[in-house]
């Protein structure tokens, strides 16, 4: 028969591996962020090249998500999802582990099955009301890139939406707030288009607007938005008096966020 000392042994030995297992995730994933950015030495093979970090990198990232660790879960799907490192690309694999990364609480995780259940990737028919779950428990977990997917989502009414530009303002400013490239062109594009009913929200007039506009727009092109670079460069030239710009022939790339 088991004490009650014996349990509260066995009790405290488990206590003791889950600490022990965390400790060792938390190594190897950190281990894999240094052999993939470069600051950790290759330890085999002659090889210092970039695959060669990124095959190093993939063994501790999968042996780190194999251990719990969320945010290795989510980083193993982009290596299965984009042929990383020399892995064999495999789209099954790939949504498997951002499925254990969203279960896990990684909100990467997430927003990238979502984009696999709407794209009908990973061997999983399209199916874009759980595409929309996934993308919200995204969002609603600080996630600046599915706050800019949700906007253009609601924008544009994909995924079986109807357009709300009330709704996508909301979801670009949040984006943009964050840093993030695809939210900040979105709020330029509203800004420059009075979307959202944003002028008369804000009290702005044409020019007031159009300055809001260049400086998102100034502030992705940044992070290298490619959509917002062409923008930027020619409104710097515009201002520079070297030509005009006709607003009416730029259409917003901000589909650059991957959205089937």
């Amino acid at each position: 028969m088991t004490t009650c000392d014996e349990l509260m042994k066995r009790v405290e030995q488990t206590r003791m591996n889950l600490v022990e297992r965390n400790k060792q995730a938390i190594q190897y994933f950190e281990d894999g962020q240094g052999y993939e950015n470069g600051s950790k030495e290759i330890e085999f093979g002659t090889d210092r090249g970039q695959l060669q970090k990124e095959r190093q990198a993939f063994q501790y990232f999968l042996a780190a998500a194999m251990l719990g660790h969320k945010d290795a879960m989510g980083i193993v799907g982009i290596y299965y999802s984009k042929g990383k490192g020399g892995v064999t690309r495999d789209d099954r694999k790939a949504l498997d582990w951002y499925e254990r990364g969203q279960a896990a609480g990684d909100s990467r995780s997430a927003r990238n099955a979502a984009l696999f259940h709407a794209q009908g990737r990973g061997g999983k028919y399209s199916d874009p009301e759980y595409a929309m779950r996934s993308l919200q428990q995204a969002a609603n977990a600080k996630n600046a890139r599915a706050k800019s997917n949700l906007a253009l989502i609601y924008e544009s009414g994909k995924w079986g939406r109807h357009p709300d530009e009330v709704l996508a303002l909301k979801y670009y400013r949040e984006a943009a707030d964050a840093g993030d490239a695809g939210g900040q062109c979105g709020l330029a594009w509203f800004y420059e288009k009075n979307k959202g009913g944003l002028w008369e929200a804000e009290n702005l007039d044409s020019v007031k607007a159009t300055d809001l506009a260049r400086h998102y727009y100034r502030l992705a092109a940044d992070q290298n938005h490619v959509f917002a670079a062409r923008v930027a460069d020619a409104a710097a030239k515009v201002a520079a008096g070297q030509e005009a710009l006709n607003w009416r022939s730029w259409s917003c790339a901000i589909t650059s966020s991957s959205l089937p």
